[in-house]
């Protein structure tokens, strides 16, 4: 406040010596030279104290009002953190929280992670081992050398002279929904790897979410979660598809007897003429 008061005085002193020096002056003699610098002095002096009387007067309420309402804005604003803080997001209990999610991801996550990349690779002869890698490696993009690796391990279809045409049928559908099962199953392998990578990301991202946003991360874990469940779904169509493959090999084979039976009937026939 002293400063603003000493600016004013000194504005309002330079202002009365720029008017004195512009303004033409009467002449005066001894006399009216002192009479002169009294009157100047005694306008200053006017000038200061009525400074200071607007300043007490006018400017200091206002400033006291300011600072008063600054005050009570810092407590209202002081109650609202303290609100937030101990009753929304109480700070202590979700410190807790973040401790408890941080043990479990500790404590389950190396368990896990083993039980990933455990090896449970067990064929020992080259083309058998072939497979079991290509089936293995989770990668959805070498789904021919799948095709190849499995004709080399189980065989080709025989060819029409080397085998009944409804054999030939038979062994083409079962190897047909074996390798379809087995492309299921690297795709699906690739997809658990995704889901897995999203849950711990998921995991990493609750230790430092900022209160009032687990609701954008809660979405996040209902998205992975619904596409594990679509990974899900369809390997369930995949196995109710194999099932099905298998009903049709067991009716086939009675199928097949059935002919084999109208053949051999005709057979004799034909030798008995």
């Amino acid at each position: 406040m002293s400063v603003i008061v000493t600016k004013a005085l000194v504005l309002t002193l330079v202002s009365i010596l720029v008017i004195g020096m512009v303004v033409p002056q009467p002449a005066f003699a001894q006399g009216g030279l002192l009479s002169g610098i009294t009157g100047i002095l005694n306008g200053l002096n006017s000038a200061a104290a009525a400074l200071q009387n607007f300043i007490n007067n006018v400017m200091r309420p206002i400033l006291e009002s300011m600072r008063t309402a600054s005050s009570a804005i810092q407590n209202i604003l002081g109650a609202l953190r303290n609100f937030f803080e101990q009753i929304v997001w109480p700070v202590a209990e979700i410190n807790r929280i973040r401790g408890l999610v941080q043990q479990l991801i500790s404590q389950f996550t190396g368990i896990l992670n083993s039980l990933y990349t455990l090896n449970v690779s067990s064929a020992q002869l080259p083309n058998p081992r072939q497979l079991e890698t290509i089936i293995r490696n989770k990668n959805p993009g070498d789904l021919a050398a799948l095709r190849s690796a499995f004709v080399q391990t189980y065989g080709a279809v025989p060819a029409a002279t080397e085998a009944h045409p409804e054999e030939r049928n038979l062994i083409d559908v079962d190897d047909a929904m074996a390798i379809d099962h087995l492309m299921m199953l690297k795709m699906a392998d690739a997809g658990a790897d995704q889901t897995v990578a999203a849950a711990g990301a998921i995991a990493s991202h609750g230790l430092v979410v900022a209160p009032g946003t687990a609701a954008y991360s809660t979405a996040a874990a209902h998205i992975a979660t619904l596409q594990s469940n679509a990974h899900i779904q369809k390997m369930i169509a995949s196995a109710l598809r194999q099932e099905a493959a298998r009903l049709g090999h067991a009716t086939m084979a009675s199928k097949r007897n059935a002919t084999f039976t109208r053949e051999s009937r005709t057979k004799a026939t034909e030798l008995s003429r």
